[in-house]
């Protein structure tokens, strides 16, 4: 009997100096797909190599608004867990000021292996508030087949897809272009491509708002052009999103479509009337302005860490084996979802894997964040309200404009 009570007493002890050299870090994470399981495997692996350090992973919903909500829910309270946290890459600045500082955590040569417009994105008023864990960019999707059928190689300029796309489309009796014309969060992303490939901005680097400039009316004629004057897009775009667009596409209904990455194995699979038929291509760019560019909105998700966490070095410490190149090319192949991290494009492995990567370099170097402010949302919404109240002929493109300038001004206080 002494014997077995000095055994569980030794126990209880060990216990007790077990869980003082132990450190528990909470971190959120995202299901889509086969993310969770993936990211199981490599918490798995950064415990092994690091016993001290336990991670409790938790699930959060597969909504972007959902998980802002309960990410504002933890920050106000100023909780210390999660320690870690997945956001969007828009949500950065609105969560700027309860996000720890990552600068002096990082080398400037351990950030230079990310692609700068993500560390651009991350930074707020100076301060690195997140590092960039996989990313996203708007792409144009072309069938290949009848390009190279009418004689026509992958549009550069905004005004050659237009081209392209009237020729194919009549004789194919299909349509031209499909992209994300309703008036919600996509309708922003759609917008900000033309408006940067015109050489123009919404808000300049200070926050102030530049949004009533040719460069912007130019952008959202073109965007009015294409359904109206040139009629490669049907007026039904104006309440598309990603996948009313992608159906129409996979199906065989449109020589061009603007979207995600997320599309590509989709159009491959079996039972896609494109299968085999599908080039990608960086977005075109604008005409007539100094400046124009190819230019992608910048997607994706961001790891950054709660100010008010007790184990900031610890989160740190799993941040930088999270985004390091191992584990971003084994996230890559078995995730599907496309590094952060620059040289992971040249992995022949991951490239094998996926071989859209490879096309994609390209688009990610030229993605651009959308105007990075902490009331976000209430800005995505002025502008997708405004630009389709003119593509759905409520307001003309100079009252569209000037009515989203107004809006952002005030809002804005300026």
């Amino acid at each position: 009997m002494k014997r077995s009570v000095f055994l569980a007493i030794a126990l209880m002890i060990a216990l007790v100096i077990s869980s003082f050299a132990t450190v528990t870090i909470v971190m959120t994470a995202g299901a889509v797909g086969a993310e969770l399981q993936v990211l199981q495997t490599q918490i798995k692996e950064f415990m092994q190599q690091n016993p001290d350090i336990k991670v409790v992973l938790m699930p959060m919903p597969n909504s972007t608004t959902d998980r802002y909500n309960l990410d504002v829910t933890y920050l106000s309270a100023q909780m210390p867990e999660p320690d870690i946290l997945f956001l969007d890459t828009i949500d950065p600045p609105a969560f700027a000021d309860f996000l720890v500082n990552l600068k002096p955590y990082f080398t400037d040569q351990e950030l230079s292996q990310f692609f700068q417009g993500a560390i651009n994105n991350d930074t707020y008023n100076g301060r690195l508030v997140a590092i960039p864990w996989f990313v996203d960019a708007g792409i144009l999707y072309y069938r290949s087949d009848l390009l190279q059928k009418y004689g026509f190689q992958p549009p550069t300029t905004w005004d050659q897809l237009i081209q392209e796309a009237q020729y194919i489309s009549q004789r194919e009796h299909i349509q031209g272009f499909v992209w994300q014309g309703a008036a919600y969060e996509g309708l922003t992303c759609d917008f900000m491509e033309y408006v940067h490939s015109y050489g123009g901005n919404i808000l300049d680097e200070n926050g102030k708002v530049v949004s009533d400039s040719p460069q912007v009316k130019a952008a959202l004629q073109t965007m009015y052009d294409m359904i109206y004057k040139y009629k490669i897009s049907p007026v039904g775009v104006t309440t598309y999103q990603e996948e009313d667009a992608r159906h129409i596409f996979q199906n065989g209904d449109a020589v061009f479509m603007r979207n995600w990455p997320y599309c590509w194995p989709l159009l491959q699979a079996t039972d896609s009337a494109v299968r085999g038929k599908v080039g990608v291509e960086v977005l075109p760019e604008g005409t007539g302005f100094p400046g124009v560019h190819h230019s992608a909105t910048l997607g994706g998700w961001e790891l950054a860490i709660n100010k008010y966490s007790e184990h900031i070095p610890e989160a740190v410490k799993l941040i930088k084996f999270l985004t390091s190149p191992q584990q971003e090319a084994y996230k890559a192949i078995n995730a599907g979802q496309a590094p952060s991290v620059l040289s992971v494009y040249n992995d022949p492995a991951v490239i094998k894997a996926v071989p859209l990567f490879k096309s994609l370099y390209d688009v990610f170097v030229n993605a651009e964040p959308r105007p990075k402010s902490p009331i976000y949302a209430q800005i995505s919404q002025v502008i997708y309200d405004n630009v389709n109240a003119a593509l759905t002929n409520q307001e003309t493109v100079d009252q569209a404009v000037a009515k989203m300038t107004s809006q952002l001004k005030q809002l804005l206080g300026q």
